[in-house]
């Protein structure tokens, strides 16, 4: 291996290690978003479950929360996109969060292996550069 090929893969194995570290950002965000949709979930299922008005604490802003009334617990409105929001019953939005969750995992799963095919390749060109630096020695 000459000095161009070095440099090469040590470039690549920098490369490589940017690009795992950027996947790991990404995989971290999945995994908060699927954490906050399994916390809606469980508050969903608590809503479902209460007859009649139910006393909440509403979130204002800056940890400054304000205490009023549910009406309805057996209706949301859902968010599905650009600023489009759509009304559910409960248990409509418990399976509309429940499929977000299935395909979140789906991304998740993808992005690890990606980590893992990266890893590989790293693990290849170290042992290449290893293998020059033995021969060399």
């Amino acid at each position: 291996m000459n000095e161009e090929e070095l440099r090469r893969n040590i470039y690549l194995l920098q490369r490589h290690q940017e690009e795992i570290e950027n996947t790991y950002a990404q995989i971290e965000v999945i995994e908060k978003m699927i954490n906050e949709y399994r916390r809606t979930i469980e508050t969903l299922q608590e809503i479902a479950s209460t007859e009649g008005e139910k006393e909440i604490l509403m979130p204002l802003g800056g940890n400054v929360f304000a205490y009023t009334s549910l009406k309805d617990t057996k209706k949301v409105i859902i968010s599905i996109g650009d600023k489009v929001f759509i009304e559910k019953t409960t248990n409509g939005a418990i399976d509309f969060l429940n499929k977000k969750i299935e395909e979140l995992m789906r991304s998740e799963e993808k992005l690890i292996a990606l980590v893992d095919e990266l890893s590989q390749r790293m693990e290849e060109i170290s042992k290449k550069i290893k293998k020059e630096d033995v021969s060399v020695s």
